[in-house]
C-alpha cells in the first residue's frame, strides 16, 4: 500500500516539533539539576527566565514549523490550517461567510467567558480568596498567536487523515502530550493562580476546536483567543 509522501512528511514535522519541545524540556531539567553546583547552569536558567528571550523563541517555535512546512515544503494546506484569504477583495466576496464565522466566534467567546466568570463568582461566594489578574492586550495577543498557530499545525494532519470532526478533536492529542511531559505544567497545578491560567488555556483549546468545526477560520480563532484572554486576564505570577 502506497503512502502519500506529503502526509508522511506532515507527521515527520509534527514529530520534529514535539522532539524539539522535549529537548528544551530536558535541557531545562538538566540545568535545574546542576544549577546548585554549576554556575553555567545557573546562568542558563536565569536566561530562560528573561521574557525578552523566551517569548520570541516561543513564537519562533510555534510559527516557524508550520511556516516552513507550508511555504517551503508545501506539505500543509491553508484550508487545513484554517487560513482563509484575508485580503479586502476576499472579504468583500465572502462577507456573508465571514459574518457567520464572526458570529460563531462571538457566541463561543461569550460562552467561555461566562463559564469562567460564573465559576469565579461562585468561588468568591464560598470564601475563596480573590485572585489578581492583569488585563494586557499585548500579552493576550502574543499568547493567542503562539497557541492557535501551534494547535492549527498539530491539527492539520489529523484533519486530513480522519476528516474535520474526528481530526479536530484528535489534534488535541499531541498538545496534551506536550503538556504532560512538561514539568512546568505540573508545577502550575501547585499554584492557584497559575492553575487558573492553565484551566483558561484548556478552555481556549476546546473553544478552538469548536470554532474550527464551525468555521475553519484561524483568524477568528485568533480574535476569540485574544479577546477572551484579555477579558479574563492573566495571573500576576505569570512571566511577561
Amino acid at each position: 500500500m502506497s503512502v502519500d509522501p506529503a502526509l508522511l512528511e506532515r507527521w515527520l514535522w509534527l514529530i520534529l516539533s514535539i522532539g524539539t519541545a522535549l529537548v528544551v524540556i530536558s535541557a531545562r531539567l538538566l540545568a535545574e539539576t546542576l544549577g546548585k553546583r554549576t554556575p553555567i547552569a545557573t546562568q542558563f536558567l536565569a536566561l530562560l527566565e528573561q521574557p525578552w528571550l523566551v517569548h520570541p523563541l516561543r513564537l519562533f517555535y510555534a510559527i516557524g514549523f508550520p511556516a516552513v512546512a507550508l511555504f517551503w515544503r508545501g506539505v500543509l494546506t491553508e484550508r487545513g490550517l484554517g487560513l482563509k484569504p484575508l485580503s479586502l477583495s476576499a472579504l468583500q466576496a465572502h462577507w456573508g461567510a465571514w459574518a457567520a464565522d464572526i458570529g460563531w466566534g462571538a457566541l463561543i467567546a461569550s460562552g467561555l467567558w461566562l463559564i469562567f466568570t460564573l465559576g469565579e463568582w461562585q468561588a468568591r461566594r464560598v470564601g475563596a480568596p480573590p485572585q489578581l489578574h492583569r488585563h494586557r492586550l499585548d500579552v493576550a495577543l502574543r499568547e493567542a498567536i503562539y497557541h492557535q498557530a501551534h494547535w492549527a499545525f498539530y491539527r492539520e494532519p489529523f484533519v486530513l487523515l480522519w476528516g474535520i470532526f474526528l481530526g479536530a478533536w484528535a489534534g488535541l492529542a499531541p498538545v496534551a502530550l506536550e503538556a504532560l511531559i512538561n514539568p512546568a505544567r505540573w508545577n502550575d497545578l501547585q499554584s492557584p493562580a497559575r492553575s487558573r491560567d492553565l484551566l483558561v488555556r484548556v478552555g481556549l483549546a476546546v473553544a478552538g476546536v469548536l470554532l474550527y468545526l464551525q468555521t475553519q477560520n484561524l483568524w477568528v480563532a485568533l480574535l476569540v483567543d485574544t479577546a477572551v484572554g484579555w477579558a479574563l486576564g492573566q495571573s500576576i505570577e505569570s512571566n511577561e
